[in-house]
């Protein structure tokens, strides 16, 4: 019997450092998943400038106008959400005049959330700001700053930036978001020491070649900026976006380990509607914020421009796509997506942004939001 006490706590010690039991332990990845990782703070001004304004004179079209039809009965945007979100928070802007903003469940107005692979975008973002400072340029290979590939897959050496922001990288990585302790997905997420896994890697076509969405080309980008910037991930978006665009929260950042310190770029931020709207009102406003510019104008444009043979996917941003005349087109709105439906969608044409938080997968808000913007006033 003493043996056997012996062996439980000698297996129960070796597998407590294990990814797989600690993707059994934490359960399927939720919006305060990130309590169980290291994190990075991102903080605010402490003094930041309240640039969203709600105003009793804004048009109240989203907040009164009942809809029937489809999804709704006859009711509200905000009573339709109220009905089927759960937790979560929704805010919709114009102009910098908050349209609607109600919160359900335990969410308030500045409640931290896991956004997932709204952190794709972010990332991207801070990429175009070491493009447009000189540290970077969209057709360096990956292995330029992260030399371990030198000695891993051959075509290491042929990825490029570029190909990473479009995901085009051609890796053999299953996106698979079923919880399952033993993917790849799983070990990507709950596992220590990133950069170790990727000599793993193998690829399944030449890179630039297709597209194939998977976080492990963001996991890969958000390296190779940090030791660009020769900064922490953290720090360089908190210097570079946080305190420039005078958010109103801190932010988070969920890490690998404590030892290593590597952001989950692809999908570790923890953020809130309102800060996250500020980031759709840079890229609305081509990049400038109070008469600063904060990204080029070249990044705005190539990040919020797509097409089909990209899956209408660049640089983080997906775009709508809709159907002309037998013909599937590219239009102008784009929006970041998380897993659990947290979306970030704007609409350039009508300056118009809708932010959704919470924890409801399979509910595709963001043709909730491009429908809305057909109607809008």
């Amino acid at each position: 019997m003493k043996l056997l006490y012996y062996f439980f706590i000698f297996f129960s010690l070796f597998f407590a450092s294990c990814t797989t039991f600690k993707s059994i332990k934490c359960g399927s990845p939720s919006t305060d998943t990130y309590r169980n990782f290291a994190v990075d703070t991102i903080a605010a001004l402490d003094n930041a400038k309240n640039v969203l304004i709600s105003s009793v004179e804004h048009n109240k079209y989203f907040e009164d106008s009942k809809f029937n039809g489809g999804r709704f009965n006859s009711e509200t945007i905000g009573e339709y959400f109220a009905r089927v979100r759960g937790n979560g928070a929704l805010l919709i802007v114009r102009n910098d005049t908050i349209l609607l903003e109600q919160y359900y469940g335990n969410f308030s107005q500045l409640s931290p959330s896991n956004i997932f692979s709204i952190s794709k975008a972010v990332t991207a973002l801070l990429c175009g700001i070491a493009i447009d400072e000189g540290y970077m340029s969209l057709t360096d290979p990956i292995t330029k700053y992260i030399t371990e590939l030198n000695d891993a897959d051959p075509l290491f050496k042929e990825l490029t930036i570029e190909h990473l922001l479009d995901m085009r990288t051609g890796l053999d990585f299953k996106e698979s978001y079923s919880w399952n302790p033993l993917s790849k997905m799983a070990k990507l997420y709950y596992g220590k020491n990133v950069v170790k896994q990727f000599k793993k890697l193998h690829f399944k076509s030449k890179p630039g070649t297709t597209h194939l969405y998977n976080s492990m080309a963001t996991t890969l980008l958000g390296v190779a900026i940090e030791r660009a910037v020769d900064t922490p991930y953290s720090h360089y978006l908190q210097e570079k976006v946080w305190k420039p665009l005078d958010m109103e929260a801190d932010a988070l950042i969920s890490l690998d380990d404590s030892k290593h310190r590597q952001a989950k770029a692809y999908g570790g931020l923890v953020s809130n509607v309102r800060d996250l709207a500020k980031i759709g009102r840079l890229y609305i406003n081509g990049g400038v914020y109070d008469n600063k510019r904060i990204v080029s104008k070249e990044w705005i444009d190539r990040s919020s421009h797509s097409s089909l043979d990209n899956e209408a996917y660049s640089f983080g941003w997906n775009k709508i796509i809709t159907r002309i005349g037998g013909k599937d087109i590219v239009t102008p709105r784009f929006f970041a997506i998380g897993l659990f439906g947290q979306v970030l969608f704007c609409d350039p044409t009508q300056n118009l942004i809708f932010v959704t938080l919470g924890e409801k997968k399979g509910c595709e808000y963001h043709l909730l939001f491009d429908y809305f913007c057909n109607y809008a006033l």
